[in-house]
């Protein structure tokens, strides 16, 4: 495969590493929280036509899960084509991880439990709940993007 072979394939395997292990976290500090801390349950009240919260046909307590879900669909896809067109660096693939990572989790805990359990609580600008896959995936998206501009700066 030529001399980045190696380079592309362990940046793979930290990124899968990672990805499992904020998975895995993610389930255990939700059952924490739930048992030692004050939570919120997010649930999710049925399933809309997609994109419905545009036009204003939706209720409000489906924007969010809406536009999180077109949102993180979008990253992924730009991210799968640099990660292919671009040397993944390691920050790439912790970011990669976390991102993946905490989408899976949040994802995995809406079908599992119908639910997503917010736990820790953000009082600017707004009063909020988030969870660590919330966390995670920012954190994830923040780092992909560090890598990928810093990467096409050297090209």
């Amino acid at each position: 495969m030529g001399p980045r072979a190696p380079s592309v394939r362990i940046a793979n395997l930290l990124a899968l590493i990672i990805g499992s292990g904020t998975w895995l976290l993610a389930f255990v500090i939700r059952d924490l929280a739930r048992k030692h801390g004050e939570t919120l349950e997010n649930h999710w009240h049925g399933i809309r036509l997609p994109l419905a919260w545009v036009k204003g046909l939706g209720p409000r307590s489906v924007e969010v899960p809406v536009i999180s879900a077109v949102i993180v669909l979008v990253i992924l896809c730009a991210v799968v084509l640099l990660w292919w067109r671009l040397r993944p660096t390691a920050l790439a693939a912790i970011g990669l991880g976390l991102f993946g990572g905490g989408s899976a989790a949040n994802i995995a805990e809406r079908i599992t439990f119908g639910s997503v359990t917010d736990y820790i609580p953000i009082s600017w600008p707004d009063y909020y709940f988030l969870n660590f896959s919330d966390l995670a995936v920012l954190a994830g998206g923040v780092l992909l993007a560090i890598a990928m501009v810093g990467s096409l700066a050297r090209r």
